[in-house]
């Protein structure tokens, strides 16, 4: 297993290179002069020009870009242009929230989706089924923000029963997080839910009409034990897939969620470099959801190992 998970690093080092070039561009492409935007529309042209030089604008392409990747390898990601703050520091202070929002939201699709899943599987056709599919299409259905504030508006405005908005670290009260991560959550994690059980549905009922499992069921096992032990795991194969790609689109999704109910995550940050051009924050941003989904691609890879057999190196 050691083995085959340095062949997935080693694997990822091109798909790294072509990802700092594509972020090292971003100051390339975006409209607008870093060194303007910092000296302020009363700068003269000697002051803008002091600044690029101090940025290091002025500087060839390849020695910029070679400066850079220089800093993201020693863990410097520079400084940010407006609040003068590095901007590592401040991406490690923002990302305990966005991760806990994305993992909360992976948990409530999987609470929701595997017994949703299983139930609709094993008897298809069936009123289940139906209510099921109906339900697995209504969530792919309902926007994210329109599902957002609808929970604001029913659970924090009308009855008051958990926060609309902020955000409580884990380690300071547990229960001060959950009541603030659960609305972001469940509006996160519904559409998840929906694209999960769906591809659960249709693996188990693919699964269940298999020689291995009619041949399990004659030798008198439960029908639970089938399912679970033979069925449910080798269903969970294309759905481990799709788990990682929702994985990677959670952290997309925060950018969202995390406006509308005001947690100070990567989401929220991302926004307000946007909108204020801090270059390096935005790089740092990006940096920072490539690894995480980097991260998370690896774990799906290292997971096939442990439901199919079969992809395990000798």
């Amino acid at each position: 297993m050691l083995a085959f998970i340095l062949q997935r690093l080693l694997a990822l080092v091109p798909l790294l290179f072509i990802v700092s070039l594509l972020v090292f561009s971003l100051v390339l492409l975006i409209p607008g002069d870093p060194a303007y935007m910092l000296a302020g529309e009363s700068a003269t042209p000697e002051e803008i020009a002091e600044i690029r030089s101090d940025m290091g604008l002025d500087d060839p392409v390849l020695l910029q870009y070679a400066r850079w990747t220089g800093g993201v390898l020693r863990g410097d990601l520079g400084t940010s242009l407006f609040s003068d703050q590095p901007v590592l520091e401040v991406l490690l202070e923002r990302l305990p929230v966005t991760l806990s929002l994305a993992f909360a939201a992976i948990l409530v699709s999987l609470l929701v989706s595997i017994p949703a899943g299983v139930i609709a599987g094993t008897r298809p056709g069936s009123l289940a089924d139906r209510l099921v599919t109906l339900g697995a299409s209504t969530g792919l259905a309902i926007p994210n923000f329109w599902l957002g504030l609808m929970l604001i508006l029913v659970f924090a405005i009308w009855n008051g029963w958990l926060p609309a908005t902020g955000y409580v670290p884990l380690t300071e009260h547990p229960g001060a997080w959950l009541r603030h991560i659960l609305l972001p959550a469940i509006t996160l994690g519904l559409s998840a839910a929906a694209i999960l059980t769906r591809q659960l549905r249709g693996a188990m009922i693919d699964v269940m009409n298999q020689d291995y499992i009619r041949t399990a069921r004659a030798k008198g096992l439960a029908w639970r034990g089938v399912v679970l032990k033979h069925g449910l795991k080798n269903a969970a194969i294309p759905m481990v897939t799709i788990l990682g790609l929702q994985a990677n689109y959670l952290l997309g999704g925060t950018v969202i969620v995390e406006q509308i109910f005001g947690m100070p995550g990567l989401g929220q940050l991302a926004v307000a470099s946007v909108f204020t051009r801090d270059l390096p924050m935005i790089q740092g941003v990006v940096i920072m959801a490539v690894f995480v989904a980097v991260f998370v691609n690896l774990l799906v890879d290292i997971s096939y190992g442990y439901f199919n057999p079969k992809v395990r190196p000798q």
